[in-house]
């Protein structure tokens, strides 16, 4: 059964620049849930302040479509996106894409829109020829982790790094699938 189907209501849609401002404070709303306990109370709650750039941000990429994004809608309400593209790993084939970001509202983790979400984008990749894909994924997030693992990823040997984002240390571990026809 189509994960669609099992969802009415739902609705994965390219976004409209008037999406920016909704898709960034839904970021910072997913973050402040996921990662607490695992970044800092001050790297989160400092996030807020940090809506401005990620709507020019989200903007600009809508407007250029780079990355390649998707809305998830539910009922009319926006509960989801997520981002994708050619990967940005120095070690990737030109045949691989990046799962950049997915984030969900709080209020909806649980229901399958994840799940719908990943079946969107993964086919959108196969149209665009990529023939794997990967997703790098914070250490410690437990929920994302059995999410990329359920959607047929792998953690990769030897791949971690650690990035450094308002003086937060981010210890990353890359996960990959084939993206299968």
């Amino acid at each position: 059964m189509n994960l669609m189907t099992r969802l009415p209501g739902l609705l994965i849609r390219k976004p409209v620049s008037k999406d920016a401002s909704a898709l960034a404070s839904l970021h910072i709303r997913s973050w402040q849930s996921a990662y607490r306990g695992l970044l800092s109370a001050t790297y989160l709650n400092a996030l807020d302040a940090s809506v401005a750039r990620r709507v020019a941000f989200l903007t600009q990429a809508i407007e250029t479509n780079e990355p390649s994004i998707r809305v998830a809608e539910l009922n009319g309400a926006t509960v989801g996106w997520a981002s994708f593209g050619p990967s940005r790993d120095e070690d990737a084939a030109a045949s691989t894409a990046e799962l950049m970001a997915i984030y969900l509202d709080p209020q909806v983790w649980g229901q399958g829109i994840g799940p719908a979400m990943w079946a969107d984008i993964r086919q959108t990749m196969r149209d665009e020829g990529y023939q794997q894909v990967s997703a790098w994924v914070l250490d410690g997030n437990e929920r994302a982790r059995r999410f990329y693992l359920k959607q047929g990823f792998t953690a990769q040997a030897a791949s971690q790094r650690v990035v450094e984002e308002n003086a937060e240390p981010l210890a990353l571990t890359r996960y990959a699938r084939v993206l299968d026809r």
